[in-house]
């Protein structure tokens, strides 16, 4: 199902010239959130790994790990491939929000466009929030450049005509 025209958003997504790792951000969620996340990457059979500073382990099956304490206060990312060519960097820092990034060199054209946006859909039922994608750093500052939505269970572009 095509919900977005690359022709809409191609100015957007141009990596060299806004950013190359939009952030994807779902608000308001809780530990329960992030269990359902895993547990759609296991039953979807999305690739995923869990790294701890500069060591990756294996995702662990209860959402509260990924929270264990960090005396050491490394960083933590879930790294998912929802496809094999399409990867979302999750960082695990509070379970009050998923956030993470993706690559713009691997949303290029029409069918990377519709491939995307299935993938945030399917966040965004599973988890029956919101899923928006922001410009590279703004999740917290900036209206999102497009979203599923849940009321419509779609994706929608939101940014409007790019302003060079």
């Amino acid at each position: 199902m095509r919900e977005i025209e690359w022709d809409e958003v191609q100015d957007w997504f141009d990596p060299v010239g806004n950013g190359s790792a939009p952030d994807i951000a779902i608000a308001d969620t809780t530990l329960d959130d992030w269990q359902a996340l895993l547990t759609m990457i296991r039953t979807d059979g999305w690739r995923a790994e869990y790294e701890i500073g500069d060591e990756r382990v294996g995702v662990p099956a209860s959402a509260a790990d990924l929270f264990v304490p960090n005396p050491e206060g490394w960083l933590r990312s879930l790294w998912v491939w929802p496809q094999p060519d399409i990867e979302l960097i999750l960082r695990v820092w509070t379970p009050e929000v998923i956030v993470g990034d993706v690559s713009l060199h691997e949303l290029q054209g029409q069918e990377r466009l519709d491939d995307f946006c299935g993938i945030l859909r399917r966040l965004g039922q599973r988890l029956g929030k919101r899923v928006g994608m922001y410009a590279e750093g703004c999740y917290d500052a900036y209206p999102p450049m497009l979203a599923y939505e849940v009321t419509q269970d779609r994706v929608v572009f939101l940014a409007g005509p790019w302003r060079a």
